[in-house]
């Protein structure tokens, strides 16, 4: 039986740092997340079919065929009511402006000499999906969209008015040679696509169940999903801090948010260690490969 599907409302989108060759880059800093657009808008370019017309030796008429017309890319407009300098700069190749103190991006630059194409993005959105039948009984079905290989994105409208301030990144285009495969995200089902994106693969279009991530300010971690799954954690607490150990333990990298808007993230698969500043009750996610899991932590005082 077919899905059916039908999308509202933008939710959240995910920008994915990639190389030159379309392959995504693992570490602590290879992905955005954010709440902060207000619209992703796509133009198809197309190729219009070649016409041939051929007449006989009396000038009649006797061929007349015109060619299919095909896509060539897409072309890329987003606009946004709020910057993270970290997904800016991942668009556009401009850079992100420090806190000398922190460490804390606190702004970008716009540069004539940032170079868009050195450096490519894979962009994900999820959507509302009122009515989608078909799904899991209990599930939220939501729309999902992935464009694995876009290129190009430049520093568009800035307005400052009386309302909100907006910006636009514009100028990107997708591209033919995506990498992306399965994803290192489980996005369907908890798991990476059962359907990897072919290297000709411009968009997918289709619904999912798997919750989307949530929007953070900064970067994120993109992790190996042949890394092996993680099955549960080990948290133990010492008052205000607690002590996260991966369950099977590896040498894989893993990563924890800590459901206080921080995170933190381990190369070697060993131990991760979080002071929480105030009592209360949180709800961490670890995850490891393309698998995620999830406890509470209830730090205290005494």
């Amino acid at each position: 039986m077919a899905n059916r599907f039908s999308s509202i409302q933008g939710v959240v989108m995910r920008a994915t740092r990639l190389d030159t060759a379309g392959k995504w880059i693992p570490g602590p800093t290879g992905a955005a997340c954010s709440k902060g657009f207000v619209s992703i808008g796509m133009t198809a370019n197309i190729e219009e079919g070649e016409e041939f017309k051929v007449k006989n030796a009396a000038g009649e008429l006797c061929i007349s065929e015109k060619g299919c017309p095909s896509i060539n890319y897409l072309d890329l407009e987003i606009e946004f009511c709020n910057v993270d300098p970290y997904l800016f700069a991942m668009l556009t190749g401009q850079s992100v402006i420090l806190d000398p103190l922190t460490g804390d991006a606190i702004g970008f630059t716009v540069s004539t000499s940032a170079d868009a194409c050195a450096q490519g993005f894979a962009l994900e959105a999820w959507t509302g999906a009122p009515g989608a039948a078909c799904g899991s009984a209990g599930a939220v079905t939501l729309g999902y969209i992935l464009l694995p290989f876009v290129q190009g994105g430049v520093f568009g409208d800035f307005t400052i008015e009386n309302g909100a301030i907006s910006f636009t990144v514009t100028g990107a285009v997708t591209k033919d040679g995506a990498a992306w495969g399965a994803g290192p995200y489980g996005v369907e089902d908890g798991a990476p696509l059962s359907t990897p994106v072919g290297t000709t693969d411009h968009l997918r279009v289709m619904t999912t169940t798997t919750p989307p991530p949530v929007g953070y300010c900064g970067p994120l971690p993109v992790l190996d999903p042949s890394a092996p799954d993680i099955a549960s954690v080990t948290a133990t607490k010492t008052l205000l801090e607690y002590d996260f150990d991966a369950v099977p333990t590896g040498t894989d990298p893993w990563w924890v948010d800590f459901g206080d808007g921080e995170w933190d993230y381990s190369e070697d698969g060993s131990v991760i260690t979080h002071a929480y500043t105030q009592a209360g009750t949180y709800t961490w996610v670890a995850y490891r490969g393309s698998s995620s899991t999830t406890g509470t932590a209830t730090p205290t005082l005494t």
